[in-house]
């Protein structure tokens, strides 16, 4: 009795020390991610903020493609308390990948015994696939964590079959509805394996259909939901499905990525690296011969294959295979079959040595393992160029020089972004109250009345700064280069404008005055294109986006029967929509208007008016120049003949 009490012991705080390591290898990245975050992670931190404000229940979020709510309002507290940093959302999925393996660890004890669940959070703890998901402030990783302890708690109802028992694995059941649309087929498969067991086990029969019961009514809200908004749940679903010979091709390289070629997403693996080492894969196969070839236990092999391969159809009917967050449901029936082929070597160490515990001396083979692991996340892929871009650290690293270093009545701007931008969106806060906002500065420029700071990405627009210095007088704070040889990445600049910026020009429905930003030429050869540059400041907020058109006609005007000779239109900075345009500020753009190279030499009129998109009527013109159409004289320019090439 002392000799059985004494093992368990030993085996539990073998568990505790393997799930020491997991802790190790996931918060190990807390301080070197802590300026890491991007779109995916930025959205639902954006979400969770929303509802943060108005509080509310919905089982599924129709932005960025559409997604599960669980996620979100599981961020919900980390944000409440650790504030909306991206430290609380890294350390709310980190904290989900620990929970995990220690929920792995009861699904392991479930199916191999006390050994069983040391050797399954061992191996989970330092399987880089699991390691690297769990840094991903990702669905994926709910989905991973409530489908491991809705297996775990399955086969623990099984074994007593206690009513309360069956009831929680509902609930945890129909709960993964509500994580990720890949645990749709988990739920279908742990279905449709219970209605198999209760048809001949005539002992648990009522217990697990009440089990699923509990599962259809937790289900049952998201249910409604999709029926009736089927086109927000399967529109993503839709745009990745691949055809017959693209599953096919999907195959061959979910073949290939146990040991050749995994993932080649950089943000969802180390581009490349496959599935198993090595080691890892020598464990693999000798958890597989432990499991069905001398496990008494062979059925809940079957079922744990059954689990892994479940997991691994939304990425064989999608394109981008080997899509490792589609799959990664297969992390821990992985770790799983490690960990049995860990508890064979275990014990076969220990029938030959006779010494109680030297089962433990296995998990040597998995140290190099779990320091490859930490090598290849904390030292190639963390600091790899890739992943400055994809965890959109340029912007993240801007962000938190602005919020220490300037001055809190400055604006702030983006380029080349939107306001919409979903990073933008979640770090604002951290640079109240300065009013932020974002624009593509190869499309428009935007300048304030007073002072502003701006964050280029220079790496896409080298030309930002020298753009910018037409209209302002601008310094540079700071300049990212990676290291010394290589090209800026980003770059932040203080610009102040003049006072009087631009030449006024008229005024547009007392809702925009327009500025002529650079003086025009009088005369001009035909064939040639003629740059115009205007100002557009908003006098109220604005309920439409202005269209703005350069026409250039002669005598008689279009109006009256003439020719209308060119035209430049264009919708004013679409990257910056008008309704969030603020009256200190000035919208600057270019209009190229091309000559065209048949025009009889003359002088001609360059006219412009604003209209609302897509095409509504003309706002009136309170100054100027102006016409019955609401059109104003511009500028009257000459044309002279085409040069000679």
């Amino acid at each position: 009795m002392e000799s059985t009490r004494a093992s368990t012991d030993f085996w539990r705080w073998a568990i505790v020390l393997a799930l020491l390591c997991g802790v190790f290898l996931r918060w190990a990245s807390l301080g070197p991610m802590k300026d890491m975050l991007h779109l995916d992670e930025a959205w639902n931190g954006v979400d969770a903020l929303a509802l943060l404000r108005q509080p509310r229940l919905t089982p599924f979020l129709p932005n960025n493609f559409g997604r599960e709510s669980g996620w979100v309002y599981w961020l919900m507290p980390y944000l409440l308390i650790l504030g909306a940093t991206t430290f609380a959302i890294r350390f709310a999925a980190t904290v989900t990948g620990i929970l995990t393996l220690a929920a792995a660890g009861r699904l392991g004890r479930e199916l191999w015994g006390n050994r069983g669940a040391f050797w399954s959070v061992m191996a989970l703890s330092v399987l880089y696939w699991h390691v690297h998901i769990s840094q991903q402030a990702l669905r994926a990783n709910l989905y991973i964590l409530l489908g491991t302890l809705a297996a775990g708690q399955m086969l623990y109802a099984y074994r007593i079959n206690s009513r309360r028992a069956w009831v929680v694995g509902g609930v945890a059941l129909g709960l993964l509805a509500y994580t990720y649309f890949a645990s749709v087929g988990w739920i279908a498969y742990t279905g449709l394996l219970l209605s198999g067991i209760a048809l001949w086990d005539r002992r648990r029969r009522w217990n697990i259909g009440l089990a699923l019961l509990v599962a259809f009514l937790v289900v049952l809200p998201m249910m409604i939901y999709i029926t009736g908004h089927p086109d927000q749940f399967f529109a993503r679903p839709a745009t990745v499905a691949v055809d017959e010979g693209g599953r096919l091709y999907n195959v061959q390289r979910w073949l290939d990525a146990w040991f050749r070629q995994g993932d080649m997403n950089h943000e969802f693996n180390l581009p490349g690296r496959p599935i198993l080492d090595p080691i890892t894969g020598v464990l693999a196969a000798l958890g597989l011969v432990a499991v069905f070839g001398l496990s008494r236990r062979w059925s809940y092999g079957l079922i744990l294959l059954g689990w892994g391969i479940v997991a691994c159809i939304p990425s064989l009917v999608s394109n981008l295979a080997p899509h490792f967050l589609r799959a990664s449901g297969m992390t821990v029936a992985i770790g799983l079959v490690i960990g049995a082929g860990a508890h064979l070597l275990g014990s076969l160490c220990q029938r030959i040595t006779k010494i109680q515990g030297s089962a433990v001396l296995a998990s040597l083979f998995l140290i190099p393992v779990a320091m490859r692991t930490y090598h290849d996340f904390h030292r190639v892929w963390i600091e790899q160029p890739e992943t400055f871009v994809v965890m959109e650290q340029h912007i993240n690293r801007a962000t938190d020089y602005l919020s220490d270093y300037a001055p809190q009545d400055n604006y702030v701007y983006f380029s080349p972004f939107t306001p919409a931008h979903p990073v933008i969106a979640f770090r604002k806060a951290d640079l109240a109250p300065r009013p932020v906002a974002a624009f593509d500065g190869h499309e428009c420029l935007v300048l304030p009345a007073h002072q502003a700071n701006y964050v280029s990405l220079t790496m896409y627009e080298p030309g930002f700064q020298q753009r910018l210095a037409q209209w302002a007088t601008v310094t540079p704070l700071f300049v990212d280069s990676g290291s010394p040889t290589s090209a800026p990445r980003y770059s932040i600049f203080s610009a102040t404008p003049p006072p009087d910026l631009g030449r006024y020009v008229a005024n547009f429905g007392d809702a925009l005055v327009v500025k002529l930003m650079h003086p025009l030429s009088t005369t001009i050869s035909a064939g040639v294109t003629l740059p115009i540059v205007l100002g557009v400041q908003p006098l109220r907020t604005l309920d439409f986006a202005p269209i703005l058109f350069v026409h250039l006609y002669g005598t008689p005007t279009p109006y009256e029967g003439g020719t209308l000779w060119a035209q430049a239109d264009s919708q004013l900075c679409v990257s910056y929509p008008a309704h969030l345009w603020r009256t200190e500020e000035t919208i600057i753009q270019l209009f190229a208007l091309d000559i065209p190279p048949d025009i009889p030499p003359d002088v001609y009129t360059i006219a412009i008016g604003i209209f609302p998109f897509p095409a509504g009527e003309r706002l009136p013109i309170s100054d100027g120049d102006a016409s019955a159409f609401n059109y104003l004289t511009l500028h009257h320019l000459t044309i002279t003949a085409e040069d000679a090439p």
